[in-house]
């Protein structure tokens, strides 16, 4: 029985030799953490297509959403390395004044000071609303003929508030800050 053990072991010794380079190899293609580019405060104001919950109805209902506003970027030590002006408009499959949004998709055209442009692609935008009130949980891409940020990653956070939800007229516009980390 000894024999027969001290057998296999000797014999897998070569196989047991190659796992710490199997495993060291696994955590380096694993440990690459992103690398932050900047961080962006996007700061914003929006009108509605159609005025949501009018009447106080609180159907989710297909609806679009034109933004536009303010965008100031700085590197991760904080310094400003961009800023501009933005334009977004936000499909939405299923608004409503309270409840959850898990299909928003957004395309944002960032006009830098510099006269170039960028374009973020929000392809998925979870939103949280009560009333009116809503957190932002966004994640995306910069397209890769964006002059500034080309093929980042993006993620964010933020939340928008509009007035009107239950009122006859409805939610008609809203005012959005959404806090942005560009990383490759």
């Amino acid at each position: 029985m000894k024999t027969a053990f001290r057998g296999t072991l000797l014999a897998s010794a070569p196989l047991l030799a190659t796992l710490p380079l199997i495993v060291d190899t696994s955590a380096r293609a694993y440990s690459a953490t992103p690398t932050t580019d900047a961080t962006c405060v996007l700061r914003g104001h929006g009108v509605f297509t159609g005025a949501v919950d009018a009447g106080g109805t609180n159907l989710p209902v297909p609806d679009t959403l034109a933004m536009t506003g303010t965008v100031t970027c700085v590197d991760p030590a904080g310094a400003p390395v961009a800023s501009g002006t933005f334009e977004r408009t936000v499909t939405m499959p299923a608004t409503e004044c309270t409840g959850d949004e898990h299909g928003d998709t957004s395309t944002t055209t960032v006009h830098w000071s510099d006269k170039t442009t960028s374009t973020f692609k929000f392809d998925k935008t979870d939103v949280v609303k009560v009333n009116g009130t809503a957190s932002l949980v966004v994640s995306g891409e910069v397209t890769g003929d964006s002059a500034e940020f080309a093929g980042d990653t993006l993620k964010a956070v933020g939340t928008s508030f509009g007035a009107g939800c239950g009122t006859p007229a409805g939610e008609t516009a809203l005012d959005s800050t959404l806090v942005l980390r560009l990383s490759h």
